[in-house]
């Protein structure tokens, strides 16, 4: 085996990672070679050629497989943009360990059918080769993997270096270099995947929440001191749910039947309520989540805004919940699913919520397709609340919507199934037991001897087909309403961002509301 056996593969495995990278960014088009924009991914391949030899011993074997990792990670980008309309950020590798423990969320829309069989076929090609292909001499496999791990421990350390404290005035250069402006899209189409995370990494590290820029505090930082606020007597509960994937969507698709959303048309006409512009489509819960409960947007956050929780789960935050807390109420969390995800476990207590009912707490709930039913968590909101004393805010995050949409999940429940079993009829069956829910939740509030206020909105869009489609207004945004068992809140439909939902409905329990008639 020569040296020339060695490079052509490298060179083509390279070659494939800055082709598909600038194909990939497309305001990348008639621009020269950069240092950073193409030679990141063609470190990264390198390295992987590298060490794959130093384990085969098989060239060719290596630069395919290399070639086809970058092809791999060129269709696992376009296929989030297509379906969450954004491309891989750096704070989504902090999601693969949720990846691997709940690949129902993910799967199906990384890994559709088409990508499967051709991943398939491709790993028996590989495997076919790796018997026709003789291995190289052991000389040349050590020393293949000398000059990879030296050049990758190089890398390491100074990649280390930038991301230290010790490093800031390097990386803040890098930075500068860069220019990333945070916007995923654009900073990916002009510098593609690698320098683009690679700029959002160092930003991440050595900018947010510093010296006036956007980003939550870095750890140590003093929190503010909650100020409450004055309630009018008797304080009513509060009741807000976040439930998942809930929108309007016969705003989308006019042949969805009109009464789909009965009693959040009753609950508007009665209340208040409009279009909740949540940014993100299909996806990203807790940046919806993050923004309700802290008053914070994406333009307050930075890089934050990718995944708000990987700083929050380290550090308290201020919160509606501590304001509430601060005001005399009891705060509490429930949502049926495990408290690790999204590092829920660690979040919602930082965020002052004294008590958090996750799925050990729903053991017996009835479930509804493979998760807890949102009529389930109807009840539970509705039983703390009658054994409360005092004043308590509730906030809810329901789980049975969740997608796929699949018709395997129709036959674990006893509710009578759609008609039909496609994506579009299952999530419809969906939607209508989570309008039932904010049925039940205002029958059930206003039964209670303490007046309450009830607050809802969708996390985001349902990824279906003909949804948030080119054109429409508004794609991306869900909806919300806020309703008073006491009534006298009717108003005009108002458009609002997550960030701004806190304060209506501080606004909503600081003013007096008449009684409703009996």
């Amino acid at each position: 085996m020569t040296f020339l056996h060695v490079l052509l593969p490298l060179f083509f495995a390279v070659g494939c990672a800055v082709w598909l990278h600038r194909r990939d960014a497309v305001a990348m088009a008639g621009r020269g070679l950069d240092p950073y924009i193409d030679g990141l991914p063609a470190a990264v391949t390198a390295v992987g050629y590298g060490l794959l030899l130093a384990a085969t011993g098989r060239p060719l074997l290596s630069g395919l497989c290399m070639a086809g990792g970058a092809g791999l990670l060129f269709v696992l980008n376009r296929l989030k943009e297509r379906f969450f309309h954004e491309p891989i950020v750096f704070l989504d590798f902090l999601l693969l360990g949720q990846v691997v423990r709940y690949p129902r969320f993910y799967v199906p829309y990384l890994f559709p059918a088409p990508v499967v069989a051709g991943g398939a076929v491709v790993g028996l090609g590989l495997a076919g080769l790796w018997l026709v292909e003789p291995p190289g001499a052991a000389w040349l496999r050590l020393a293949v993997l000398a000059a990879t791990a030296g050049g990758t421990a190089t890398a390491w350390i100074r990649l280390r270096g930038l991301l230290r404290p010790a490093g800031r005035d390097r990386a803040l250069s890098r930075i500068a270099r860069l220019g990333p402006t945070l916007a995923a899209k654009a900073d990916f189409a002009r510098l593609g995947l690698f320098a683009s995370m690679l700029g959002h990494g160092l930003w991440h590290a050595h900018v947010r929440g510093r010296d006036g820029h956007p980003g939550l505090p870095p750890a140590g930082s003093d929190l503010p001191r909650p100020q409450p606020v004055a309630i009018r007597e008797p304080a009513p509960h509060l009741v807000l749910v976040q439930a998942e994937s809930f929108f309007d969507i016969r705003r989308h698709l006019a042949a969805v039947p009109a009464d789909v959303l009965a009693h959040l048309d009753r609950l508007r006409a009665d209340g208040q309520g409009g279009r909740f512009l949540v940014p993100t489509h299909g996806a990203y819960t807790m940046r919806t989540e993050f923004s309700v409960l802290t008053g914070l947007g994406p333009g307050d956050l930075g890089t934050d805004a990718f995944n708000p929780y990987a700083t929050a789960s380290r550090q308290p935050t201020a919160s509606l919940a501590r304001t509430l807390r601060a005001s005399g109420y009891r705060t509490t969390c429930l949502h049926p699913f495990p408290a690790t995800f999204f590092r829920r476990d660690q979040v919602i207590p930082r965020l002052g919520f004294e008590t958090f009912e996750s799925l050990p707490h729903f053991a017996d709930a009835p479930r509804c397709g493979p998760y807890v039913s949102d009529a389930a968590l109807g009840a539970r909101i509705l039983d703390r609340l009658a054994a409360s004393a005092g004043p308590q805010f509730v906030f809810a995050i329901t789980i049975e919507a969740h997608g796929p949409w699949t018709a395997d999940r129709l036959r674990c429940c006893r509710d009578p199934k759609p008609a039909r079993s496609d994506p579009l009829s299952v999530y419809l069956w969906h939607l209508a037991h989570m309008d039932a829910l904010f049925g039940d939740l205002a029958r059930g509030l206003s039964g209670l001897d303490r007046p309450a206020i009830l607050c809802g909105y969708g996390d985001h869009v349902a990824g279906l087909p003909g949804v948030g489609r080119p054109g429409l207004a508004d794609p991306t945004a869900t909806d919300w309403f806020l309703w008073d068992s006491r009534g006298g809140i009717p108003g005009p439909e108002r458009n609002l961002l997550p960030e701004e939902l806190g304060a209506e409905v501080l606004a909503a329990l600081r003013e007096a509301r008449p009684a409703r008639p009996v």
